[in-house]
């Protein structure tokens, strides 16, 4: 029995996007936990301990704010995400069958397991991503020195 790609692709953007809502939360948290921290530490009698002390937060509050912005930018592209309204040929939004496995081409999140159906999800700037897009069911791709087929595209 063939899948419902329908109902596996919605389900697939509901787990993205709770993903980056997840990731988007932990990160405004963490980001005001490092805020609070610098503005509470007193400068102590050690000033070079205390300079440095101040560029690791810097550092810390700098990578939490460039992964806020990637992790809204995966939420820019999620909202925007439209279904395909075809599918002869792999494109954002696809769900895509290969003889060694499925993948959602959205924002790369890694394996995601819906009803015991592991779908790599990826973004199509990607490696295995930029092989993908405009395939056609039938072609073939090769990555890691392995070829995989293009079996259904939905």
């Amino acid at each position: 029995m063939e899948k419902d790609y329908t109902l596996l692709r919605s389900s697939l953007m509901e787990s993205c996007k709770m993903h980056v809502e997840d990731r988007i939360a932990n990160l405004e948290l963490a980001l005001k936990s490092a805020h609070e921290a610098s503005t509470d530490d007193t400068k102590s009698s050690a000033g070079d301990k205390y300079e440095t002390t101040r560029e690791m937060m810097q550092q810390d509050i700098a990578r939490c704010q460039m992964q806020l912005a990637e992790a809204k930018k995966d939420e820019l592209i999620l909202n925007n995400l439209v279904e395909p309204n075809h599918t002869d040929y792999v494109q954002n939004g696809s769900v895509v069958k290969t003889n060694l496995g499925i993948y959602f081409i959205a924002i790369s999140i890694g394996v995601v397991k819906i009803d015991e159906e592991k779908v790599f999800v990826i973004s199509n700037q990607s490696p295995i991503g930029k092989l993908l897009l405009r395939k056609k069911v039938g072609e073939s791709f090769i990555f890691n020195h392995v070829e995989q087929h293009l079996l259904s595209i939905n």
